[in-house]
Parts: structure tokens; C-alpha cells; sequence
């Protein structure tokens, strides 16, 4: 994540909060922000962590709570923001044009979370079936961790929330394929880690064989042809032969027999042949 001026700060959800209906204090922050009212601005992402948010509007907020303070010249506690920022995104920067100002704090805070191991929110499936969500080196931020689950094509998700330390187990049929995601979340419901999501949740396959009974009572499946249909060669399969129509012939053969019965006509009709008595050639003898 690039940090960037004031300027150029995009201001992302700017639609009211769908229940009171009233700005949220994101939303005001960060247009205070681009106002470059630094000292109202800090105070309004401060009201943004007292609300819930997604983890990605938890890393706007933080972003520019840092970056406000920065600003301001209170570099102390702008590094402090910047160190929780980091311990959220490890991956996180600010913009090269920024000034000194900006950079003596993150760098600072940068270095000192350099040998930290980065945060991670672990989810899997014990062999008993429950889910179990995890945090590997949790932040101070952290303070709980929420575990949803629900067995496929069930519409909503079943929430099981416990204490950072862990681990947060979820009660499931062991039996049963299910689907889960889990959230490690701090004190005003901000969501700082996610592994899976409602919209894209993680499967879990069945860690146990159902009961005999209960396959036993399970509808028949659907089977094949017998192997020895499966396996019989092709040679033995009986095939159909349609007999082709037999007018064509039987027609032919009367076209046949009339082209016969005509060239036999005229051979027979034909008159005998005229038989002339030899000629007296001696009256020409001298």
C-alpha cells in the first residue's frame, strides 16, 4: 500500500452510513484530509476507530492518522500510527515525493519493525471437526477473533467468537463438509485480519465417516450397467440392422423384366430373312 499526498488521497465510500443515514467519520476525515485541515482531520480518523470497518477501511484510517500527525510535526506520534499501520501491512510505503517530514517518521517506525515476524490469522479443521482460527503474533490491536461457519447451502453463518489467545473453535459435524472464515477484530468490531470471506469462504471436506445408519437410511445412488455389460467387447453387443425398403427392387426388377420382354419382342418379330435362289452365270459364257 502507497501512501501518497493529501492530494491525492482518494476518498473511497463516501456514501452516508446506511443506518443513521449521517456522514461517517472516515468519510469526514479523509475530506478534511484533502481540505489540508490536518488538526480536524487527525480527530475525525480518531472518531473512525471508534466506529466498525472493514480491514481495509481500517488501513485508510490509520493511514491518515499518521500521515495527519506527520504533517502537523508531531513525528512521535506520528511513528506510533505508523508502527500500527505496519503491524497490519507489512507491505505498506509512502511516496518518495514526500518530504523529510514525512519520511523520518515511517522510516523509524520501518525500522523498528523490521525483525518482527508479520501478523497472520491461521484457519484449519481438527480431526474432531471443529474449526479452529489462530493468530500468530497478534498485534496490540487485536483483541478478539470470530470464526463463521456454516455446512453447504445453508444461507447464513454461524459465529463463534473468542479471545486473541486462542484458539477460537467452532463447533461443527464432523461428518459434514463446511464452510468457514474467521476475522480477528479490535475493540469497536474493526475488522484488522480476515482469512476467507462470506463472499468467498473456505471448504473444509468431512473428518469422519458418517454411521452405518445413517448411510444405511441414505437414499440408494444411482449405479451403472452390471461390469460384465461394462466390460462385454463390442463384437457381443447385439446391433440392429434396418432391412433397407424393398420397392426399389422390386421395382427395378419389373423395369427389368419389361426392357426384356421388348428386346425379346423385337427379336422374334423379326421377319425371316429373304433367301434369293443362286444366280445362272452361264449364260454369260462366250
Amino acid at each position: 500500500m502507497v501512501l501518497a499526498l493529501p492530494v491525492l488521497l482518494v476518498v473511497l465510500g463516501a456514501a452516508p452510513d446506511p443506518v443513521s443515514g449521517q456522514e461517517r467519520a472516515l468519510v469526514r476525515a479523509e475530506r478534511l484530509f484533502d481540505a489540508l485541515e490536518f488538526d480536524a482531520a487527525a480527530a475525525a480518523f480518531q472518531d473512525a476507530l471508534r466506529e466498525p470497518g472493514t480491514r481495509q477501511e481500517r488501513l485508510r484510517t490509520y493511514q491518515g492518522l499518521a500521515l495527519s500527525e506527520a504533517f502537523m510535526g508531531q513525528t512521535r506520534r506520528a511513528q506510533a500510527r505508523f508502527e500500527d499501520l505496519l503491524s497490519l501491512d507489512p507491505d505498506a510505503t509512502v511516496s518518495s515525493t514526500l518530504g523529510p517530514k514525512i519520511r523520518k517518521p515511517f522510516d523509524a517506525a520501518r525500522k523498528k519493525r523490521k525483525d518482527k515476524a508479520p501478523a497472520q490469522l491461521q484457519v484449519a479443521r481438527r480431526p474432531d471437526g471443529k474449526v479452529e482460527a489462530m493468530m500468530d503474533w497478534p498485534p496490540s490491536l487485536v483483541t478478539k477473533v470470530v470464526v463463521f461457519v456454516r455446512q453447504p447451502g445453508e444461507s447464513q453463518f454461524k459465529e463463534t467468537e473468542g479471545p486473541v489467545s486462542g484458539p477460537v473453535l467452532a463447533p461443527a459435524p464432523a461428518v459434514r463438509a463446511v464452510e468457514a472464515y474467521a476475522e480477528a477484530r479490535d475493540a469497536a468490531h474493526g475488522v484488522l485480519f480476515e482469512k476467507g470471506s462470506a463472499a468467498a469462504p473456505l471448504r473444509f471436506d468431512a473428518t469422519e465417516e458418517p454411521p452405518p445408519a445413517v448411510v444405511a437410511a441414505q437414499p440408494p445412488k444411482r449405479m451403472g450397467p452390471p461390469a460384465e455389460e461394462r466390460e462385454r467387447p463390442a463384437t457381443d453387443i447385439p446391433v440392429e440392422v434396418r432391412s433397407r425398403p424393398k420397392w426399389p427392387f422390386v421395382v427395378g426388377g419389373v423395369g427389368v423384366a419389361v426392357a426384356a420382354g421388348v428386346v425379346a419382342g423385337i427379336v422374334l418379330s423379326k421377319p425371316p430373312e429373304l433367301k434369293l435362289p443362286s444366280a445362272d452365270r452361264t449364260e454369260r459364257l462366250p
